[in-house]
């Protein structure tokens, strides 16, 4: 659906100058953010795949996906990869929240309130990540369950 950068760079935009609010919703403007290529963080962050580097505390991206006609929101879940803590917006609406670290991709399940945002066609992911101490990284993708007996 929306790949992460495990395999193969993708593309965000992203600032680390607090953002004004409603950064998170479709209609916001981004033009004067950066461009990288996640996953983001330090070199030597266990399991990072680092292509854009980011040292600050905070992090904000943001990145356009189109969802197909056949897709059904129940199937899908975040993929996710960070260090520390996490908060992902699907089209303006807080999805997912996590906190700590973890050291690889795991699946993280979507909320009622984000799966309902989800439209097909274009929609808007966006992800901010603050860090505290030790390594960081952010990694962040949203996968379908293809078979539902496992």
């Amino acid at each position: 659906m929306v790949p992460t950068s495990r395999k193969e760079g993708q593309a965000w935009r992203y600032t680390l100058d607090k953002p004004p609010a409603g950064w998170f919703t479709a209609d916001f403007k981004d033009a004067d953010w950066k461009e990288g290529i996640g996953g983001f963080g330090t070199k030597g962050t266990p399991g990072a795949i680092v292509r854009t580097e980011w040292k600050t505390d905070d992090i904000w991206l943001r990145r356009e996906f189109t969802l197909p006609e056949r897709s059904s929101p129940a199937n899908l879940f975040f993929s996710i990869h960070h260090d520390e803590d996490a908060e992902i917006y699907l089209n303006g609406v807080l999805a997912a929240k996590v906190t700590g670290y973890i050291t690889d991709y795991e699946e993280l399940a979507i909320s009622t309130e984000g799966k309902a945002a989800l439209k097909p066609g274009k929609n808007l992911i966006a992800v901010h990540c603050l860090q505290t101490t030790g390594g960081q990284y952010i990694d962040v993708g949203l996968s379908e369950v293809k078979d539902r007996r496992r």
